[in-house]
């Protein structure tokens, strides 16, 4: 082959995979939009414990620990009402201990630390929801997973009741149920 073809050949290889990239970033973006509108819905169908600080506080406080898969997703759920009350965004760096939090994010990114992170905030109200179908294995109130190209959760039961939170039935009738018994 001439070094023209090739150059011709290593240019649509170029566009082509930067096409792919482009998609596959496309499809991250809105699978992260999906995932923080589920956030938001995840609290209209929990009740905490009436000793939690969800009923003090004056806001309600959504934060993500470690890297921000989210982007700008957040902002379209970010000081919208639920249960009366605004919803704050806030972020953690992984090694920072999350407080203030109702519902803790967990993204894939942090996957080898989510037993450190679940065990730091065990005695603690926090509805947590993991990027991964294994965290809810691994003890988390909720883990995101993709099936068939759709965002879908599961619910691990144990790990709700341990945190004190009871979760709708017309919630759990969408969920895959993770039952795994406490340690």
């Amino acid at each position: 082959m001439n070094k023209y073809l090739l150059n011709i050949i290593a240019a649509l290889c170029l566009i082509a995979c930067s096409e792919v990239n482009l998609q596959a970033q496309e499809q991250k973006a809105g699978e992260y939009q999906v995932k923080a509108l589920f956030l938001y819905n995840f609290i209209n169908f929990v009740d905490w414990p009436a000793e939690s600080s969800i009923n003090s506080s004056p806001t309600i406080n959504v934060c993500v620990i470690g890297e921000d898969p989210f982007n700008n997703a957040l902002d379209e759920i970010e000081n919208n009402t639920v249960k009366g009350k605004k919803l704050a965004i806030k972020f953690y760096q992984a090694n920072e201990e999350p407080k203030g939090c109702h519902l803790l994010f967990i993204p894939a990114s942090e996957k080898r630390h989510t037993a450190r992170i679940l065990k730091s905030i065990r005695d603690t109200n926090m509805l947590t929801v993991g990027d991964t179908e294994e965290s809810a294995r691994q003890g988390s109130v909720i883990g995101f997973y993709i099936e068939q190209r759709k965002v879908r959760f599961a619910i691990n039961i144990e790990a709700a009741k341990r945190a004190g939170l009871k979760i709708s039935a017309k919630l759990l009738k969408l969920a895959k149920i993770i039952k795994v018994p406490e340690d």
